[in-house]
C-alpha cells in the first residue's frame, strides 16, 4: 500500500514517463519477493525487518528525483545511512528510541523547535517488538526511517544551521562546513549504535565559546520569562540622575531581573563612619531618613527632611513643625541615585546606545523589549553561529557590523580591536568572506556610480567650486583630465570623478582591500568624530577603521621590508602606492545582533539592517 500511495504521488507530480519506470522498478520488486517467497518464509523477523527497510530505501531513492534542496538531501542521507548499516533497524534496540526522543527534546537548548524532529509521533510510536506478522514488519520499517530521518535532520541542523543563508541574502557567499547530509549519514551510521545520542549532538554542535555562552544565556532569559519576565517603564519625560519619581522605581527593578542593578548593602560605613545613603547624596548631605511601617508587598515608605523641612516629591516642601499632619515620604527606591546610574550606563553599553547614564527615548525602547523577543534573538543568532563558527581559521580579520567593530585574531587570540563605521541603512555593509592581499598607502578615490549620482552631482549643480575645494578631478571614460567647466552637468555622461590622495582624502591615509564583487573595502577617514557614536552606520557601504594605521602595520608584519618606518617613509611621499601582502589574511564580514562574552553576560545589538525578523520567521516554520 506505502509503495502504490508513493507510485501515484509520482503519477500526479511527474508524469507518465516517472510512472512507467516507477511501475517498472515495483514490478521487479514483486517478482523479486515471489521468486524468493520460500525463501523469505523461513527469515527471522529482524531479517524480515531487514528487507523491508532495504526495500523502502530503494523506493525512496527513486522517489528522490520528485523532491528538492534540503528535502531531496535528506531522502539521500537516510538513504546512504542505511546503505552504510546493511539496512539494519538503529532504533528497536531497548531505550534506543527513547534516549534519541530525549536528545531531540533538548534541542530547544540550541532554539530549535523539537516538533521539527517529529518528537511527538516518536513518543506515540508502540514498543519496536517485530513479531513476524507482515503488519508488524511494515509499522517497525516505517518507525525506524521514521525516526533516522529525525536524527539525520536534527545533526543537519546543529551543524549547519536550519535556516538556509543563501536563501535569505542573495550577497552570501560563505561555504557551509561539509557536514551535509549524505556526509552525516556516513559518518554517524557506524557510531549509533553504541554512542549516546546526546554525545553524538553534543560533538556536531558548534565547539566555539560563543556558541556556549549563548545557550546558556538562552537558558536564563527562559527561566526570567517563567518568572514573568521584567516590568515596562511607561511612557513619560526623560528621567536623569537625582530625579525623584515612580518610574524610579520601576526602572530600579527592571535592571534588578537582568542583572545590572544590584542593590548596595546598607548602611554604608566609610573608615569607621556610617556614610551617606545613595539617596542622600541625591537630595543632600543632611538629609534624614525616617522609615514608617507598610503592611504592602511593596517597599517600605520613607520619610525625607532636609533640615527641619519635609521635600516632598515634585520639588516643593512644607513646614514640618507647622504642618505635621500633611506630611508626604519619599520612598529612597524612586530616587534615581548612583548605583542605578551606573546601572543604567551599563545597560547603555551593552545594547550599544549613548552612555549618559539617562532615560532618554532610545534607552526607554530598549529596555521596554520584552524578554521574549530577546529569547528569540538568541535563537536567531544561534542559528547564525551555526552557519559559521565551524573550523574558524587561526589567524583572520573579523568585521562585525552590527557591532560596529574589527577584531584582528592571530592563532585564534584577539591582538587588536577598533571601532568602525559601517554602510547607513539603505546602503548596507554586505555579509561575505574574502582575503586581504594588498594595502593602498595615500589612495586615490574614484567616487563610486551611486554616491556620484546620489550625492556629488547634486552639489556640484549646486557650486561646481565644490570639486576643487575637495581636490576632485573629472575624467572621461578613458582616464584623460577635462575640465570641470567643459561638462554639462546636468547630463554629464560616462565622466568619472576620482578624487587626489591628501590628508582630507575620503580614504584618509590608507586602504586594506581584499577582492569582492561589491567594491567594499576596509580604510582610513578623516571624520574621526564619528568614531565616538554608539551606533556608526554613516558610510555608503565601505567599513571606516579607527586607527586604521595600526592594522596596515599588523598586516604587513609578514611582508618583508614592511616595517612602521617603510609605511611612514612611503606615507611622507604623498605618492599612492600599492603594497602585497606575502600572506594573505582571511577576512569575514559578518552580522550578529547578539554578543555573549561570557556564559552569565549576554549583550543586544540593534538589528540596524533589520534582518532578524526574516530569519526568526524562517527559524519558527515548521519543515
Amino acid at each position: 500500500m506505502q509503495l502504490f500511495r508513493v507510485l501515484m504521488f509520482m503519477v500526479i507530480k511527474q508524469g507518465l514517463y516517472k510512472w512507467v519506470f516507477a511501475t517498472l522498478v515495483l514490478m521487479a520488486f514483486s517478482v523479486g519477493r515471489a521468486v524468493a517467497a520460500p525463501e523469505l518464509s523461513v527469515l527471522s523477523p529482524q531479517e524480515l525487518l531487514v528487507k523491508e527497510i532495504e526495500a523502502r530505501v530503494a523506493v525512496m531513492q527513486l522517489a528522490e528525483e520528485s523532491t528538492r534542496n534540503n528535502s531531496r538531501d535528506l531522502t539521500q542521507a537516510v538513504s546512504t545511512f542505511y546503505t552504510q548499516r546493511q539496512f539494519r533497524p538503529v532504533w528497536n534496540q531497548a531505550g534506543r528510541l527513547d534516549e534519541l526522543i530525549a536528545a531531540l527534546e533538548a534541542l530547544s537548548e540550541d532554539g530549535l523547535s523539537p516538533e521539527d524532529y517529529l518528537v511527538s509521533q516518536l513518543r506515540q510510536a508502540p514498543p519496536l517488538v517485530v513479531d513476524g506478522s507482515p503488519e508488524s514488519i511494515t509499522r517497525q520499517a516505517d518507525d525506524d526511517i521514521r525516526a533516522t530521518n529525525a536524527y539525520l535532520r536534527a545533526l543537519y541542523h546543529l551543524f549547519n544551521g536550519k535556516v538556509d543563508p543563501a536563501g535569505l541574502d542573495p550577497q552570501w557567499n560563505f561555504e557551509l562546513e561539509d557536514l551535509t547530509l549524505t556526509s552525516a549519514g556516513i559518518f554517524i551510521a557506524g557510531g549509533v549504535d553504541i554512542t549516546p545520542i546526546a554525545d553524538i549532538f553534543a560533538k556536531t554542535r558548534p565547539q566555539h565559546p560563543l556558541y556556549k555562552n549563548m545557550r546558556e544565556g538562552l537558558k536564563r532569559y527562559r527561566v526570567m520569562a517563567a518568572q514573568g519576565g521584567w516590568p515596562a517603564l511607561p511612557a513619560g519625560p526623560s528621567l536623569k540622575p537625582c530625579v525623584v519619581d515612580p518610574q524610579i522605581a520601576i526602572l530600579r527593578k527592571r535592571l534588578t531581573v537582568t542583572g545590572e542593578y544590584v542593590a548596595p548593602v546598607l548602611p554604608i560605613v566609610i573608615d569607621g563612619q556610617q556614610g551617606l545613603s545613595p539617596a542622600q547624596k541625591c537630595l543632600g548631605a543632611d538629609a534624614k531618613f525616617t522609615a514608617t511601617s507598610s503592611s504592602s508587598s511593596a517597599p517600605s515608605a520613607t520619610e525625607i527632611y532636609v533640615g527641619d523641612v519635609l521635600a516632598v516629591e515634585g520639588g516643593s516642601s512644607s513646614s514640618a513643625a507647622a504642618e505635621p499632619t500633611v506630611a508626604v515620604g519619599i520612598n529612597p527606591d524612586e530616587v534615581f541615585d548612583e548605583y542605578l546610574v551606573e546601572a543604567v550606563k551599563k545597560f547603555q553599553r551593552d545594547q550599544y546606545l549613548e552612555v549618559d547614564g539617562a532615560i532618554g527615548p532610545a534607552t526607554r525602547a530598549a529596555l521596554n523589549v520584552s524578554v521574549q523577543s530577546r529569547i528569540d534573538q538568541i535563537r536567531v543568532n544561534l542559528d547564525r553561529a551555526r552557519w559559521l563558527l565551524h573550523n574558524i581559521p587561526a589567524d583572520m580579520l573579523l568585521v562585525d557590523v552590527a557591532g560596529f567593530k574589527v577584531t584582528f585574531f592571530k592563532g585564534h587570540q584577539p591582538i587588536w580591536r577598533s571601532r568602525v563605521q559601517v554602510g547607513m541603512a539603505y546602503r548596507t555593509s554586505p555579509i561575505f568572506k574574502s582575503e586581504v592581499n594588498y594595502i593602498t598607502l595615500n589612495p586615490t578615490w574614484t567616487v563610486p556610480p551611486t554616491i556620484l549620482r546620489k550625492d556629488v552631482l547634486p552639489k556640484v549643480r549646486k557650486d561646481i567650486n565644490y570639486l576643487k575645494e575637495h581636490n576632485i578631478r573629472v575624467l572621461n571614460s578613458e582616464g584623460k583630465e577635462l575640465d570641470p567647466h567643459s561638462v554639462d552637468w546636468s547630463r554629464p555622461g560616462n565622466v568619472i570623478l576620482r578624487q587626489d590622495a591628501g590628508a582630507d582624502a575620503a580614504l584618509g591615509k590608507a586602504v586594506i582591500r581584499f577582492p569582492n564583487s561589491y567594491s567594499v573595502y576596509l580604510h582610513d577617514t578623516p571624520h574621526q568624530k564619528l568614531f565616538d557614536k554608539s551606533q556608526r552606520a554613516f558610510s555608503s557601504g565601505c567599513i571606516r577603521v579607527e586607527r586604521a594605521l595600526e592594522l596596515v602595520e599588523l598586516l604587513l608584519a609578514e611582508t618583508p621590508g614592511w616595517d612602521q618606518a617603510a609605511i611612514n617613509q612611503a606615507l611622507d611621499t604623498g605618492k599612492t602606492r600599492n603594497v602585497t601582502l606575502a600572506k594573505r589574511v582571511p577576512i569575514l564580514l559578518a552580522y550578529w545582533t547578539v554578543d555573549a562574552a561570557s556564559e552569565e553576560h549576554i549583550a543586544f545589538k540593534p538589528d540596524i539592517y533589520a534582518r532578524d525578523p526574516q530569519v526568526l520567521a524562517a527559524l519558527n516554520r515548521t519543515n
